[in-house]
């Protein structure tokens, strides 16, 4: 079963970004955007993230407004 990060209350501390092997995570003035086509599910970032920001959830169960959220950063 595939898995996505989600982020909520990052405080950009940055290492999950040079943690990411397949570099699906970018950052802005608003901290840690996970790109959900590219996160492999791998939870190298939910693990080292300082701020317990990061949690990996099973695609199935991902609510959709979690998609909404890394979505909408995206777009900025």
């Amino acid at each position: 079963m595939k898995k996505v990060a989600v982020v909520r209350g990052c405080t950009g501390c940055d290492t999950c970004r040079y943690l990411c092997k397949v570099e699906a995570i970018t950052f802005d003035h608003s901290g840690a955007h996970i790109d959900p086509q590219k996160c492999v599910g791998c939870g190298i970032c939910e693990g080292n993230c300082a701020s317990s920001a990061i949690i990996m959830k099973n695609i199935e169960y991902v609510r959709k407004a979690d998609f909404l959220f890394i979505l909408k950063k995206e777009s900025l």
